[in-house]
């Protein structure tokens, strides 16, 4: 994939994360915070099982015998964001509650990129990013 294709992805990723919040933040006040998250995860488990089987992908999803089982935690982890999300919209409203998924998105990053991965060297500039992300968080939520 070319750098525009990956742009493109992650800025599709970011509207998707921002619509999700706010519909599922809705779906909160029809239910309770843990019924919004299985409806949400049950229906996109549902919509990409169509996808798999639309494509032809049901050979690949059959044959994930190998499959390493604590990389399943990913999908807990997806469950936790739509649940944690939930609980806090209510209360922040989607601009504050997106505005910290995505300062702590970043700095999680960050650390991963560089204490787990080795793959990225934490420059000068990239401390000063990561104050100025939090002190524009800060302006942000005030």
């Amino acid at each position: 994939m070319s750098n525009l294709g990956a742009i493109l992805c992650a800025i599709l990723a970011g509207s998707s994360t921002a619509l999700e919040a706010f519909i599922n933040g809705e779906l909160g006040k029809s239910t309770t915070a843990l019924i919004a998250t299985f409806i949400s995860l049950v229906a996109g488990a549902v919509f990409f099982l169509i996808s798999i089987l639309v494509t032809g992908d049901l050979k690949t999803l059959i044959n994930l015998n190998q499959l390493n089982p604590k990389l399943l935690l990913g999908g807990v982890l997806g469950g936790f964001v739509i649940y944690f999300t939930v609980r806090a919209i209510p209360n922040l409203g989607v601009s504050n509650t997106l505005t910290l998924i995505v300062i702590s998105q970043i700095l999680i990053g960050f650390f991963i990129d560089a204490a787990i991965l080795g793959q990225e060297t934490m420059y000068l500039y990239n401390y000063i990013g990561a104050i100025l992300l939090v002190i524009g968080t800060f302006f942000i939520l005030n």
